[in-house]
């Protein structure tokens, strides 16, 4: 009798042990969610038919607001990855992407090759970067993509202890190239583009204010209505990373 219920406390006991332990590694989960720092993303949920839009180099004073307008007339909301100079030269074109529902990233001060920077210049790209945003939009940035998409550990390091997440991408126009045709580049967009894709396009070109984006402006729409007409739904970064974690 006594081993019985013995046996019944160590059972019960075990029990309350297991449900305390899976309930402190949900909350600890809970926690990683909603404090992610420093991570890399390629791309979203691939089991989902979501996908995101981003543009690098802007704000430019041509380009960036013809995407807008386009952006606008689709529904759409986008993310912008903006290099700190050009922001202070155009304050009111960051705010205009911010007030129209669009997020803005963070691209560095004036777009180096981090690898080659140690770690204070580092932190110096990413907080110049950080305040011409903040100045301009009110708001602070937490998505950091860096320039030309390479890194090492020191910059993922800077990233992280800066609160920001890295976003790369999974799809590329490839329109640096300015003899790109907008056809070619809607091609290689809409024939590489999978559920959950993060798609890489450019508004600016580093510091140039010179750069024919002509281009990119026509494929836009050829972009988003071949892709719409697949079912695909465009989202911000934020969505899509939420989808991804959810």
């Amino acid at each position: 009798m006594i081993a019985k219920q013995l046996s019944k406390t160590f059972i019960f006991l075990g029990v309350c042990f297991v449900s305390l332990a899976m309930l402190g590694t949900a909350e600890a989960n809970l926690h990683n969610k909603k404090n992610r720092k420093g991570v890399v993303y390629w791309h979203g949920d691939s089991t989902r038919n979501k996908i995101a839009l981003t543009f690098d180099d802007g704000p430019q004073s041509i380009y960036t607001p013809q995407i807008l307008d386009i952006l606008k007339k689709y529904n759409i909301r986008a993310t912008f990855f903006l290099i700190g100079k050009n922001v202070e030269v155009l304050p009111e074109l960051a705010k205009r992407i911010r007030d129209e529902g669009h997020i803005i990233g963070n691209h560095t001060y004036d777009h180096p090759d981090l690898r080659l920077q140690n770690q204070r210049q580092i932190k110096q790209q990413i907080r110049k970067t950080e305040k011409a945003i903040i100045d301009a939009t009110g708001i602070k940035p937490y998505l950091f993509r860096p320039p030309y998409g390479v890194d090492n550990n020191v910059v993922l390091q800077e990233a992280e202890n800066s609160g920001y997440t890295i976003i790369k991408w999974s799809v590329s126009g490839l329109n640096g190239r300015q003899d790109s045709h907008s056809r070619k580049i809607a091609h290689r967009v809409v024939g590489n583009v999978r559920n959950g894709s993060i798609i890489l396009l450019h508004d600016g070109n580093r510091l140039s204010n010179n750069t024919d984006r002509s281009q990119i402006v026509k494929a836009l729409p050829i972009i988003i209505e071949t892709l719409q007409g697949k079912g695909y739904q465009f989202v911000t970064i934020n969505e899509l990373l939420l989808e991804k974690e959810a």
